[in-house]
């Protein structure tokens, strides 16, 4: 049949098709019965052995209608607004892709100033360097170690164009660091050079795919992916676009987040999977983390050893005698200063248990904090035998009570 040809059914006979002579557009049916009769225009049925039937464009509109307005509830797009928000028309900038600045000057717009999520048209932009009492994102702040603001760089990671790099051999390689580790999508580097500086993404980042050297193009087409589902197969898809990492986003970064309604951390006390929070850190710091493809077995404790470096994934039913009566057992509602993993995270977990797992995060932001290494809390005056269950305290609770 051709575009424009209509369908027209006549009683007792097989269909017939009527040429449409006029110009190529969606016509109206026509339906004509053995007695002649010929019905109005905006009729849009058609009558086939005594039963009337919708015209088929009928259908296919709100076929099209349904998938519109049911996928696209379910599609939350990274990026929305007005593209001229984020890119410039041409090349009137360094940056690649027509962006108006690198990562930080997006998610750095204005480093005195008091907001840390920036509102431009649709879109919401979370602010890493900012100078607003109490606002820090659930990644911490770049304030604390960026230069022209007095850094201290022993609070945090010190990332090309934010902090310079320190000084060799003070801090020349992350810690930990092992070569050549199974990374989503590939290996890591083989040797970290001592000048090599970190990066926000890419093979030297921490963000997009770590197996593409280029910060940007490890991170292409990320901020514009529809990610319904985080399940680590695109950047897109992955937890803040840390390659093949799973988790849930809290819609504000956990900014006024609450004891139910937070990030949802994954973690896994099995080491089986590389989609943890705790395995993108260990990329970098291999010895901290106890899976056999980081190599850092050896270095890092379980309930049958001696540690030598505090356990990451790892639950509290794997304790040294067991969860029941230790000194963990007092942990028991989720806390933001000291929050756990949970092996299929959603982000509402209000009860710790024995299978609530402790991961890098419990105790580090992931950029910068106002404390040495990027800990949650001041590590100095962590006091055992003290009535404050803050810090390192919040998990070992025996530890911070009041001795009689």
């Amino acid at each position: 049949m051709s575009y424009g040809e209509k369908r027209m059914t006549v009683a007792n006979t097989k269909p017939v098709w009527v040429t449409n002579t006029a110009k190529a557009t969606v016509t109206t049916p026509v339906s004509a019965t053995a007695s002649g009769n010929v019905k109005k225009p905006n009729d849009v049925s058609v009558e086939r052995n005594g039963h009337r039937y919708r015209n088929r464009l009928t259908y296919v509109f709100f076929f099209v209608l349904c998938i519109i307005f049911c996928f696209s509830a379910n599609l939350d797009a990274k990026m929305k607004g007005r593209c001229k928000d984020c890119h410039a028309m041409h090349a009137s900038t360094p940056f690649p892709v027509l962006t108006k600045g690198g990562c930080v000057g997006c998610h750095g717009q204005v480093p005195d100033g008091t907001e840390n999520i920036i509102r431009i048209g649709k879109a919401r932009i979370p602010q890493i360097l900012h100078h607003m009492a109490d606002g820090d994102l659930a990644s911490g702040n770049f304030y604390y170690v960026a230069d022209g603001y007095s850094p201290d760089y022993f609070k945090g990671h010190n990332v090309l164009g934010i902090s310079h790099q320190e000084s060799i051999p003070t801090m020349n390689v992350p810690p930990g660091f092992i070569g050549n580790v199974v990374i989503p999508g590939g290996k890591g580097p083989v040797y970290w050079p001592p000048e090599q500086q970190l990066t926000c993404s890419g093979t030297w980042g921490c963000h997009g795919n770590r197996t593409i050297e280029d910060p940007y193009l490890s991170l292409y087409k990320a901020h514009h992916t529809h990610n319904g589902e985080i399940d680590g197969s695109t950047n897109g898809k992955s937890y803040r676009f840390l390659y093949g990492i799973t988790g849930v986003e809290h819609p504000s970064w956990e900014y006024l987040a609450t004891k139910d309604d937070h990030n949802g951390y994954k973690g896994d006390f099995n080491h089986n999977t590389m989609d943890t929070i705790s395995y993108l850190c260990g990329e970098c710091h291999g010895q901290f983390h106890a899976s056999s493809n980081l190599g850092g077995a050896k270095d890092v404790g379980s309930s049958f050893t001696v540690w030598l470096r505090h356990p990451a994934d790892i639950a509290f039913s794997a304790v040294h005698g067991g969860f029941a009566n230790s000194e963990f057992q007092g942990y028991v509602i989720y806390s933001l200063v000291a929050p756990v993993a949970y092996f299929n995270p959603t982000g509402k977990e209000k009860v710790v248990d024995a299978d609530s797992i402790v991961m890098c995060l419990s105790c580090h932001r992931a950029h910068a904090s106002n404390y040495a290494d990027a800990l949650r809390w001041d590590y100095g005056n962590v006091i055992a035998g003290g009535t404050n269950l803050e810090g390192c305290l919040t998990c070992h609770t025996n530890k911070g009570r009041q001795q009689q």
